[in-house]
């Protein structure tokens, strides 16, 4: 379904009933936030809730869609769930990689930032970094096909930064930084992704609508996660906190990739 479209539209047919936002949620059970971010285009709803909201408005649902332009693109839909399939298998990759580059970094702090094998250290940090870009990429996709211009943006905000902090790694191994500096660098480094974590968290929250209560836990956490490191003191508790998150954030993926390819056999 297509925003904002698709929330014009069902704020015309509410508007020709003579029916108030709060009307409707008595009429469908709806909650009026919902209403008002559909209404506004915030989200895009699923069908499910299009189909009661249309009900309480007397509305066939199938003439409505033939209304408005609200159909997915098959080309669109198949190139999504690429996506998506490419992003669940990247975040257990990166899961994974995790470890091993909390493993680097506390032998490379044990040996004053150097590294016994700097080949292999650049590689688990590209690595790394790719496979990260790869998974956002999938949240980003999500909150595309949901009209989540947030989650978008913060999104593409997080692999920038991850893109900067694994250029900075790689190059203090070959141009090592005083350790005021370093400290400093970092202390910066937690702030930043601290303070875009906390917005791709409310994104991820905003992703309820279409994804249920899996997205708002997972948004939850995430702005916990950033809020920890915007704290920088409190920066361990937040790559604690990372494991769940991205636990959760991979089966959002996964639910994602099951919830358009439906789409996609429907349409």
């Amino acid at each position: 379904m297509k925003q904002p479209e698709l929330g014009q539209r069902l704020a015309e047919l509410r508007q020709q009933k003579s029916l108030t936002q709060e009307d409707l949620v008595e009429a469908c059970n709806v909650s009026v936030r919902t209403i008002q971010r559909i209404e506004s285009g915030e989200v895009t709803p699923r069908v499910s809730t299009i189909k009661i909201l249309l009900s309480a408005l007397d509305a066939d649902f199938e003439s409505f869609k033939n209304t408005i332009n609200v159909t997915k693109t098959q080309d669109y839909l198949r190139s999504t769930e690429s996506w998506l399939q490419v992003a669940w298998i990247s975040g257990i990759v990166y899961f994974v990689l995790g470890f091993l580059d909390a493993l680097l970094e506390y032998e490379r702090f044990e040996n004053f930032y150097e590294v016994d094998s700097i080949g292999f250290f650049v590689a688990a940090k590209i690595g790394y970094f790719l496979s990260y870009t790869l998974f956002v990429m999938g949240l980003i996709k999500l909150g595309d096909y949901f009209s989540n211009y947030l989650l978008k943006i913060a999104g593409f905000l997080m692999i920038s930064l991850f893109a900067v902090i694994t250029f900075f790694d790689v190059f203090s191994i070959f141009y090592p930084i005083s350790d005021t500096n370093l400290l400093s660098l970092g202390a910066g480094e937690s702030i930043c992704v601290g303070a875009v974590g906390i917005v791709f968290g409310i994104g991820l929250m905003r992703l309820q609508d279409g994804m249920g209560q899996l997205a708002k836990i997972a948004g939850i956490i995430e702005v916990i996660v950033g809020f920890f490191f915007v704290v920088v003191i409190l920066f361990f508790l937040g790559y604690l906190m990372l494991i769940p998150a991205t636990i959760i954030e991979i089966i959002l993926l996964f639910k994602g990739l099951e919830f358009i390819k439906s789409e996609r056999i429907k349409n």
